[in-house]
């Protein structure tokens, strides 16, 4: 018997449709549960045709305004960097920033977690999601690696690492130019700590990783599995935290301290693909987090993992798409079904 159970919950609703003469229609209604936390998310076919209601589409003209307004006035431009980020101490870092090719790392100047690092992607003050390239990525995220192996060496108590991508005003980005934000903290934000805690809880009750056990459901299924690239295993979720999101896993480490280089490749690939995707969708605003624990939690079940979501797109007068549903009831809503989004996002890869 599958220790992964993928459950979803079906009901009908009918409503007296004012656009169809007040005939009588039936909507059907479908409530998934993630197989490992539970969290819930919502779907009704019928929302699919009335995507560009909840999205609309990207504004050219806008995303050309917003472009050459911010250009001038930002911090993140190479000439910027020197004068207006901060610098860590040099017993932690020594030359105060770290660079790799064109990323560069320094500290939040008002952080929200005990190291709080920032971490531009690029000279290019904008990019389209398919600029993303691989070898940008990889840049950001061996920066990020380098200052967690720094902070470990230091501190004991470092134990949770989250490697945070903002895109775009939608995304919750307060600047346009590309970058990241990592927090290293002794205490788990709350999903983090929630995951770590019911990956031990199954580790416990079943003697396997939930993490693997998931991959191996979704390979056999083949409805949500994407693709391998390395040791990262890349589907769509079955019952989504974001719109649109996508889940890369690996299979054995749970430390981003600990990941080889071929991991760090590997993984800049997939996200790379997964933004080159929902800019196939149409997209140009996304959010990703990869989560990790320090050295030691992989024989417990957990794994490095990376969650990747599309956002709102940009045109006059947006509406958010975070709303009650999201940030109060902790539920999503599903405008396309996951097993519709890996047949896609396979041809990325």
């Amino acid at each position: 018997m599958a220790k992964i159970k993928f459950e979803s919950f079906h009901s009908d609703t009918i409503i007296l449709n004012p656009f169809k003469g007040f005939n009588e229609e039936v909507q059907r209604i479908e409530i998934r549960k993630d197989p490992l936390m539970g969290n819930t998310s919502v779907y009704n076919s019928g929302l699919k045709d009335k995507v560009k209601f909840f999205f609309g589409e990207c504004d050219a003209r806008l995303i050309n305004a917003m472009k050459e307004e911010s250009a001038g006035s930002c911090i993140f431009c190479s000439d910027g960097i020197g004068e207006n980020t901060p610098r860590y101490p040099a017993n932690l870092v020594r030359e105060g920033r770290i660079k790799v090719g064109e990323a560069v790392l320094f500290p939040n100047l008002f952080p929200v977690a005990k190291y709080h690092a920032v971490i531009v992607l690029s000279k290019a003050h904008f990019l389209r999601l398919s600029e993303f390239s691989p070898a940008l990525i990889e840049n950001g995220l061996r920066a990020a690696q380098l200052f967690v192996n720094s902070v470990y060496s230091q501190d004991p108590t470092a134990q949770y690492v989250a490697v945070n991508a903002n895109y775009l005003f939608p995304a919750g980005a307060t600047l346009v130019h590309p970058h990241l934000q990592m927090l290293i903290s002794p205490v788990a934000f709350s999903y983090h700590g929630r995951l770590i805690d019911a990956s031990g809880d199954y580790y416990q009750r079943n003697g396997s990783s939930c993490f693997d056990d998931l991959v191996s459901e979704e390979k056999k299924s083949d409805s949500r599995y994407a693709a391998q690239k390395g040791r990262w295993h890349w589907l769509a979720a079955f019952s989504p935290m974001g719109i649109n999101e996508i889940v890369g896993i690996h299979e054995k480490d749970s430390d981003f301290g600990l990941l080889s280089g071929d991991d760090m490749h590997d993984l800049s690939y997939g996200i790379s693909k997964v933004l080159g995707f929902y800019e196939s969708l149409g997209h140009l605003s996304f959010n990703y987090s990869i989560m990790s624990v320090r050295n030691g939690h992989s024989e417990k079940g957990y794994r490095c993992m990376a969650k990747v979501i599309s956002r709102q797109n940009l045109y006059p007068n947006y509406r958010n798409d975070d709303y009650f549903l999201q940030k109060l009831l902790h539920s999503e809503l599903i405008i396309n079904l996951p097993e519709e989004l890996a047949p896609g996002l396979r041809k990325f890869f």
